[in-house]
């Protein structure tokens, strides 16, 4: 008989086994997030387990992201790509996404959404606007190399013809990292995730999480925020100076964090989440030809319609055109305060 139960301590080292064990888990489902995501960004976890006979049989992490206008909304998991029910048997994700929706009923949430990798038979509405990019890696760089088409060739020689140098660290680059990342961000007219949040991701995971720094002669013009977890690394962040655009630094970043991931044995880079036909749906296309179909599913609780809970939603153009305005020390100020209410 197995019994549904809310995340305690007691669970933590069941749970890390259970991730890591199961071929279904993916890096949101990683305990960790627990913690970064309630200290940084002040969302509530209500992490579910299915057990029997002590043996953990399925997980869902949700968050409760409470907004400055009093909505709340669950989310599996907010800012990451993945999230979602993983589970042994149909059985045991149908029990859990039950007691996920009475949850959602009882926060009085307008929705819940499970970032799917794939849709599940779970009588959900979904989405399917979000792809991602998976390159499949080598232990030899040369072979990935050999299976980009001439243009992305010349784009990644002319980052080296122009000496760009890569560094690679820990939470000593943050300052680096944050300084190209908020400026971008704004140029963008996106608020901006605090520092703290990735200094937290950083510490939290400080055995796979990195920062890039992509260097013309002395000044860091590029940087992402590499993770890692079973098989394959991601970048979930990354940003360069649209001035150092004619060097082509993205490429530099990108080809080193693909040249290191085939000589650590990683399988596959993953490149991120990405709008169909967006600019950076394009940019990743160059390097994966085939993009992979993300599914997010949801229990609409308080609404009829999908939410649409981010900067591209064309309702927010008008914020978009004045944020890029913004003085950079108020748009790190307030970027923050604000982009926790767009999960």
């Amino acid at each position: 008989m197995k019994e549904i139960v809310e995340y305690t301590d007691e669970y933590q080292t069941p749970w890390l086994e259970y991730v890591e064990n199961s071929p279904h888990t993916t890096i949101a489902h990683r305990i960790g997030w627990k913690e970064v995501m309630q200290n940084s960004l002040g969302h509530r976890p209500r992490y579910i387990l299915a057990i029997e006979r002590s043996r953990i049989r399925g997980i869902l992490p949700l968050f409760v992201v409470k907004t400055w206008w009093q909505s709340r909304y669950i989310i599996s998991l907010p800012w990451i790509d993945y999230g979602g029910i993983c589970a042994d048997d149909s059985e045991t994700e149908k029990l859990v996404l039950s007691e996920a929706c009475r949850i959602t009923e009882s926060e009085k949430a307008e929705f819940m959404e499970l970032r799917s990798i794939k849709a599940s038979d779970l009588n959900l509405v979904h989405r399917q606007d979000k792809v991602t990019f998976l390159l499949r890696l080598d232990k030899d760089p040369e072979k990935i190399w050999k299976g980009f088409d001439a243009k992305l060739r010349n784009q990644i020689r002319k980052s080296q013809k122009s000496g760009l140098t890569a560094e690679f660290g820990g939470v000593e680059k943050l300052l680096s990292f944050y300084k190209v990342f908020s400026y971008n961000m704004r140029d963008l007219g996106t608020p901006v995730w605090g520092i703290d949040f990735f200094e937290s991701i950083l510490k939290k995971f400080s055995d796979t999480a990195q920062i890039i720094l992509v260097k013309k002669d002395k000044a860091v013009i590029a940087v992402g925020l590499i993770l890692s977890f079973k098989d394959r690394l991601y970048v979930p962040s990354a940003s360069s100076y649209r001035s150092s655009l004619k060097y082509c630094p993205n490429h530099a970043l990108y080809w080193e964090v693909i040249k290191k991931g085939c000589e650590q044995g990683y399988q596959y880079f993953d490149f991120g989440r990405s709008t169909w036909h967006s600019n950076t749906f394009n940019f990743k296309k160059q390097w994966v030809a085939t993009p992979t179909q993300l599914t997010w599913q949801y229990y609409l609780n308080k609404r009829k319609d999908l939410p649409s809970l981010n900067p591209s939603n064309p309702k927010y153009r008008l914020f978009i055109g004045l944020w890029r305005k913004l003085p950079l020390p108020i748009a790190n100020y307030l970027g923050p305060k604000i982009i926790k209410n767009f999960p």
